[in-house]
């Protein structure tokens, strides 16, 4: 098996756990931290919903109410807002993933979710990056934390259809930003679609930097088929090949394979992954690096 195991990583915010649903939520500001009692914002509170829903399966509202410490009426309104988006689904009081929960969770619910391990790995893949590169960005929460770090390499270039990434490498002095248009997607905050696919196929970049909904067995997997275009070009026109993965994609669900495993030169995966996982990573044939993660 073809493991590295990184010095361990620093990263300037760190948030504890939605799955810990009465822990401190505070904000990296230390002036905007509360104590130990405060209640999760209400983002916050919908994706410990979604994870906690995924991991069991089924639960019933007075449970999440009791376990949130806010009131069933809140759980309710939560959980209106996540059957929108076509995340859950309610039956007589009991929650259930839709759809196998193949659903892609929204931008900054999925920025929120793992985000001590995005950051970790986020860095981790910025130490890939040379100047004089020009490498692509796709629109997952995985990838955005690497940007302040892309900033500082000069010169660099760029190249990304998420909205996110593009606002904040627009003022950058440093690098050329390569905006892939077509179509957008307000719930993703990303462009896709044939106009933006056919764009990619005229470039060629030294690196590429991707995630995706869910990992299993021998590839990456994404229910949106617009979504699985767009990543699977974006690779075809790579030279270097990164997957980005925390150990959270091993649990959810997808019901198309947006490529294997295979594909991949470097994977980066967060010290959470179980031997078993690794040895699936390693069996792909990449170099497989185990990223360490901050308080663990």
């Amino acid at each position: 098996m073809n493991l590295i195991l990184q010095d361990r990583c620093k990263i300037s915010s760190t948030l504890p756990s939605t799955r810990k649903a009465t822990s401190d939520m505070a904000d990296s500001n230390p002036a905007a931290q509360t104590d130990a009692d405060a209640k999760p914002t209400p983002e916050r509170r919908r994706s410990a919903i979604v994870d906690a829903v995924l991991e069991d399966g089924t639960l019933r509202i007075e449970g999440l109410a009791d376990s949130l410490g806010v009131s069933a009426a809140t759980i309710y309104r939560d959980v209106q807002i996540l059957e929108d988006s076509g995340l859950l689904t309610l039956s007589k009081g009991e929650l259930r993933p839709r759809a196998s929960s193949t659903a892609e969770l929204p931008p900054r619910m999925r920025r929120i979710r793992s985000r001590i391990e995005k950051g970790a790995l986020a860095q981790a893949a910025a130490r890939l990056v040379s100047a004089g590169n020009a490498v692509i960005i796709d629109d997952s929460s995985t990838a955005l934390p690497m940007v302040p770090e892309l900033a500082k390499v000069n010169p660099l270039t760029v190249i990304t259809n998420s909205m996110p990434v593009a606002r904040s490498l627009a003022a950058s002095k440093n690098t050329e930003l390569v905006l892939i248009g077509g179509r957008y997607y307000p719930w993703a905050e990303a462009f896709y679609g044939s106009l933006g696919t056919g764009f990619v196929k005229n470039l060629r970049a030294d690196l590429c930097f991707m995630s995706d909904a869910a990992v299993w067995y021998d590839g990456v997997y994404n229910p949106t088929d617009y979504v699985t275009d767009m990543k699977r070009t974006m690779l075809e026109q790579s030279f270097h090949r990164v997957l980005m993965i925390d150990n959270s994609k091993f649990a959810r669900r997808a019901w198309q394979k947006t490529t294997s495993l295979t594909t991949f030169e470097t994977i980066l995966v967060d010290d959470g992954a179980t031997e078993q996982q690794l040895d699936m990573l390693a069996a792909s044939g990449a170099e497989v690096t185990v990223v360490p993660v901050p308080g663990r």
